[in-house]
């Protein structure tokens, strides 16, 4: 996965930015919003798009200083207008600045002086409650949410570097472990054909010296003598260039388990390589000597099984119980299962390794009893494993954010029904209050709960009373949802039963 370029970026911003502006300039009522305060919000907006990566804070206050012009004026007679045509500007450079700042504190700290200031404008201009809670809630909304994605796409793109860098560490310690591999590979098989060449120079060299041959024979022999002793010091010359270690664990597969039981390590062995080709033989044996070192390595304690089996082909098991004891100290090493992976596949065989259910380890390999041309390509890149796991986890997080505002919205609108219809008084059981009533005598008649404690704008209730207000509609979005009646009481008695129309 890889970043975007800067080009379809700005030009996506761009686009996010100006259409609700040129929208509103196009389509809107004569008066709603002006050609000239087009002009000057594109201006101010484009603005602070390219302060965003550069001066990321300042952008910031630049876009919520823009809204909250755009706003104010419209607070208490066209606020809808207010708020929307400039929130997609600030939501967006809200994004490119927490995308681009280095330090998230001082992005927070001019949000929460944003939404400060933003409430206190609107009380001071309108000295109403109600505009400097929508004013503070709509600058912290269009702010903090954008804000927030931006630095989570700024540490996800760090986190993406990061293990970028890391994974083309990893796939050249494991390209160097295959490259050992195969000139450990190399080594075996210029020792096997080594000897065989070594015993045909001596047996050509015994016919060289042979009397009953004659001497065009003798010296023929002598040729091919030269030619084989050559052949096998080139193969040396070749191989010797490649081979760093010993290519195979000295002594049988029976002498490496005990050996192993020497160690200390808790071994038994099901099966010998006897009857295998001396390439063959010398793989089976490399596979249990890397599991039994990883055992001794990881799984302190624990119990160990070689299992070989010899039919068709070579069935090589070898799986450990859980440790014992836990590891305390981090091992650090070479890539011995990627080498013994690349080895299986040299010789025509497949290889596995992976945890087991009850917190063991379980090694399997299986290759022919002689050794086979390649199948395949290579082990799969460690690079290419992890990207496709960055495009799963980016397809997740696209299909999470999706669910989860899903749940939001219907949450908030459940919560609206639930708030309306639960503290409704209906207009017949509110006819039914009187001045004086006693409080005990509607218990029956009041629903269980009040819609609002304290409602802003309405006038008071008698003094020394205590008010109590409900809905009169069900729907929470009937156009006079804002009525509430009004029971106060005082003494354990109704002193006043009201409708207040509030305006929307």
């Amino acid at each position: 996965m890889t970043e975007p370029p800067a080009l379809t970026v700005r030009s996506a911003a761009c686009a996010v930015v100006a259409l609700p502006v040129l929208w509103a300039a196009v389509a809107a009522r004569p008066g709603r919003f002006a050609p000239w305060e087009a002009v000057g919000a594109l201006a101010v907006l484009a603005l602070a798009l390219w302060l965003a990566s550069r001066l990321p804070i300042v952008a910031l206050v630049v876009a919520m200083g823009a809204w909250l012009l755009g706003y104010l004026p419209r607070a208490q007679v066209d606020s809808t207008m207010g708020i929307g045509v400039l929130a997609a500007g600030l939501a967006t450079v809200a994004f490119l600045a927490g995308r681009h700042a280095v330090d998230s504190r001082h992005g927070a700290a001019a949000i929460a002086a944003g939404s400060t200031v933003s409430g206190a404008a609107a009380v001071a201009v309108t000295s109403g409650a109600d505009a400097a809670l929508l004013a503070g809630a709509t600058t912290l909304l269009l702010t903090a949410v954008p804000w927030s994605v931006g630095r989570y796409r700024r540490r996800f793109a760090e986190l993406v570097a990061a293990g970028w860098e890391r994974a083309e560490q990893l796939e050249t310690a494991a390209e160097q472990a295959r490259a050992r591999e195969r000139a450990l590979l190399a080594g075996e098989m210029h020792d096997l054909i080594g000897h065989e060449l070594a015993t045909a120079a001596l047996q050509v060299g015994a016919l060289e010296l042979d009397p009953a041959l004659a001497e065009r024979q003798r010296a023929a022999a002598a040729g091919a003598r030269r030619s084989v002793t050559a052949a096998a010091e080139r193969l040396a010359d070749a191989v010797r260039v490649l081979r760093s270690a010993p290519a195979d664990p000295a002594g049988s597969l029976a002498d490496l388990v005990e050996r192993s039981r020497t160690a200390g390590l808790d071994v038994e062995l099901d099966g010998v390589e006897t009857g295998l080709g001396p390439l063959v033989a010398s793989t089976v044996r490399r596979v249990v000597a890397e599991s039994l070192t990883n055992a001794i390595k990881h799984a302190p304690g624990a119990a160990v099984t070689v299992s070989v089996g010899i039919a068709d082909s070579v069935h090589v098991r070898v799986e450990n119980s859980p440790p014992e004891r836990p590891v305390t100290t981090v091992m650090r090493g070479g890539h011995g299962l990627v080498g013994l992976s690349e080895r299986l596949r040299l010789v025509g065989g497949t290889f596995g390794a992976g945890p087991r259910p009850d917190g063991g380890f379980v090694v399997v390999a299986e290759l022919p009893s002689t050794p086979a041309v390649p199948e395949g390509p290579p082990a799969v890149a460690h690079r290419e494993l992890a990207e496709a796991r960055v495009q799963r986890s980016a397809r997740t997080a696209v299909l999470v954010a999706v669910c989860a505002t899903a749940a939001i919205g219907a949450g908030v609108l459940g919560w609206m029904v639930f708030d309306a219809a639960t503290s409704v008084l209906h207009p017949a059981d509110f006819a039914r209050v009187t001045v004086g009533q006693s409080e005990a005598s509607l218990a029956g008649v009041l629903p269980w709960r009040t819609r609002v404690d304290d409602p802003a704008g309405v006038p008071p209730g008698p003094p020394g009373s205590v008010c109590r207000h409900y809905s009169t509609h069900t729907n929470p979005f009937d156009p006079q949802r804002h009525e509430l009646y009004r029971l106060c009481f005082r003494g354990g008695r109704v002193v006043s039963a009201e409708l207040l129309e509030r305006g929307g």
